[in-house]
């Protein structure tokens, strides 16, 4: 009972002042998050297909404000890009700004690739860490390989073989994930960047890319007639070999003959070719 006077005052002194505001601009939380996250890891390179799909969640965030209306979604995402790199500490520290290949790769991700090829790129960045993977923003600012980009001085065959599909762009996704795992199995985690391939590598392959798979759905859709296959490969070796590199190619066929022959025995063993 002699305490009791006192308890009024020890509880009041565990009060702590608190002001509480919410900040109901997601796009301003989704920047700083960002910001953040770069600040308490600055010893690691940013991720960019994980920064993209945040850049992402904002362009669907600020779609409604009147400040961003009437813009395409590469001018809209310029305008966030100028926000962030503008927002608080980022104004005064260059490291924890967005380069220009950094932000070419965010648009290239956001506007030209799949969604399956982006959860491929993703379940390889799962395994692997930003600074040892098979990409980096040198390779993913390039157009090539975006969902209807098409080489320039083609004709209207070859413009059409080449024209980049969201079908194609995963197969592409997939074999480079595959030749850059089998290429690091014996190779220290630290000298795996120099197993990517460079811009002007990963541009060419991505046309053999597109010339096999092309290929390879001629060989499913003509299965009797294999002539026309052969001469579609002849085409392409013949009027698109002066770009090409001869290596890539030669294992382009070998792998297109293998698919041919494994899918005619499989329609032979069925008994639907006679």
């Amino acid at each position: 009972e002699l305490l009791l006077p006192l308890r009024s005052i020890l509880l009041g002194s565990w009060v702590v002042p608190v002001t509480v505001t919410q900040t109901t601009d997601l796009v301003a939380v989704s920047i700083e998050s960002i910001q953040l996250s770069t600040q308490g890891s600055e010893r690691q390179r940013k991720d960019l297909i994980r920064t993209a799909l945040r850049f992402e969640k904002m362009l669907m965030h600020s779609a409604g404000d009147p400040s961003y209306q009437n813009l395409s979604q590469e001018a809209h995402l310029k305008k966030l890009f100028e926000a962030y790199n503008g927002f608080k500490a980022n104004v005064a520290i260059s490291k924890w700004q967005l380069s220009e290949d950094f932000m070419a790769g965010i648009i290239n991700v956001i506007v030209g690739m799949s969604d399956e090829s982006r959860q491929i790129v993703r379940g390889h960045l799962d395994f692997n860490k930003w600074e040892h993977s098979a990409y980096n923003e040198s390779l993913l600012k390039s157009k090539r390989h975006t969902i209807g980009n098409t080489p320039r001085g083609l004709d209207q065959h070859f413009a059409l073989l080449l024209t980049v599909t969201s079908e194609s762009q995963a197969w592409f996704f997939k074999r480079y994930n595959s030749y850059f795992a089998t290429s690091a199995k014996k190779t220290k985690p630290s000298l795996r960047s120099r197993i990517r391939w460079n811009q002007s590598d990963w541009d060419k392959h991505v046309d053999h890319t597109q010339i096999a798979y092309a290929t390879m759905q001629k060989a499913k859709a003509d299965t009797r007639d294999i002539s026309s296959v052969v001469h579609l490969a002849w085409r392409c070796y013949d009027q698109y070999m002066h770009t090409a590199l001869l290596v890539s190619f030669v294992c382009h066929v070998c792998f297109i003959i293998y698919e041919c022959c494994t899918f005619i025995m499989r329609f032979n063993q069925s008994g639907l070719l006679t």
